[in-house]
């Protein structure tokens, strides 16, 4: 034995004379998110947690490994910045040396090598484990997923690890502005051109407007029907507002009721997800006078999102076609070069008042 060891030493000797070191053995782990990397919304069945539900692949690990370890075996948590929310613990494996690419679902899928045998749920994680039991996905919050390798030899020796990070918003909500009225009660508007505004924490949105008919649908089966004018699904609006053209599109009939609906799209963690809106409704005025709906546009260009307030302030009146800027006339035309500036964010609007 000692003249197997003096061999080995003299070996080393000669290779560090010779310039060269021992290569060392190591194990390395990198996680990474494969869902896109603006996901949104994280649903509890996509974690997969019962090994039997549908999932979708959110994140993959690569292991890279020069050794034999007989014993290996992965811990996956997953916390906030509060507390520990979920730890699971696998069979211990067979680990060889070798790149190995596993991704969530070897984690929780049954017969395979690294499925992870049990889960636990932090004792300090009872509001979360509330909020996934009412509705499926984890609350707007930053989760931390980090898993780890471990060898069961020398008292579960740490390997490798490695931890990403995701920001859950869970963008559903959207609040419809102007038109404001709803299919029970539509609000009266006085142009062909309105402006759609709305509220939301999502940042992707379709817009689809229906005419209401004579048929004697239910509004959801109107927004169903072939649309008056919907929104490309293939470029998304990325605002919360939205000018109807003037040109190019079917026009908006006077005297007609139109029933319209916002569609946010989220990123989830089973892919693009829609979440529609309530429905709204208007009514476009039985008249409209060409120089009068000219006027209602440059104002609405104008007033913005503050235009169906002031608007509700005038129900009843029409524009004259009198026009003054700081004690001036202007025209139609001149009021429109005006109104232009406030659409390309030259001017901005401080302070509106009615009297």
């Amino acid at each position: 034995m000692r003249r197997l060891a003096a061999i080995i030493s003299t070996f080393i000797s000669l290779l560090l004379a010779l310039g060269l070191k021992p290569v060392e053995s190591a194990v390395t782990l990198d996680l990474n998110l494969t869902a896109p990397s603006n996901l949104e919304v994280f649903f509890l069945e996509d974690l997969n947690i019962s090994g039997n539900a549908p999932s979708a692949v959110v994140f993959q690990a690569t292991v890279s490994s020069d050794l034999f370890v007989p014993d290996a075996f992965f811990i996956f948590t997953m916390r906030n910045a509060q507390s520990e929310i979920l730890r699971g613990e696998s069979n211990s494996f067979f680990l060889k040396p070798a790149t190995l690419q596993i991704t969530n679902l070897d984690l929780t899928t049954d017969g395979s090598p690294y499925k992870l045998d049990d889960y636990d749920i932090g004792s300090d994680a009872e509001y979360i484990e509330q909020k996934l039991l009412e509705t499926g996905y984890f609350p707007s919050d930053t989760y931390f997923l980090r898993l780890e390798l471990y060898s069961a030899t020398n008292g579960d020796s740490l390997l490798a690890s490695d931890e990403l990070n995701v920001l859950l918003t869970n963008p559903f909500d959207i609040r419809l502005i102007s038109p404001m009225g709803t299919p029970a009660s539509p609000t009266t508007i006085n142009t062909t051109t309105p402006l759609f505004t709305w509220s939301s924490s999502a940042n992707q949105f379709l817009l689809k407007i229906c005419e209401k008919g004579a048929e004697g649908l239910d509004p959801e089966s109107v927004m169903q029907s072939n649309p008056h004018y919907e929104t490309n699904p293939a470029d998304p609006l990325i605002g919360q507002s939205f000018s109807y053209p003037a040109s190019g599109v079917p026009p908006l009939e006077p005297g007609r009721t139109y029933y319209w609906q916002v569609t946010s799209l989220v990123q989830t963690s089973g892919g693009m997800t829609e979440y529609p809106s309530q429905i709204g409704a208007f009514t476009l005025f039985q008249q409209v006078d060409p120089d009068a709906q000219r006027i209602l546009s440059s104002l609405q260009w104008i007033l913005g999102s503050n235009y169906q307030d002031v608007m509700g302030q005038l129900s009843g009146f029409q524009p004259n076609g009198d026009i003054h800027l700081d004690g001036s006339s202007l025209t139609i035309d001149e009021f429109e070069e005006v109104a232009d500036y406030f659409l390309k964010g030259q001017y901005k609007m401080t302070a509106v008042s009615t009297e």
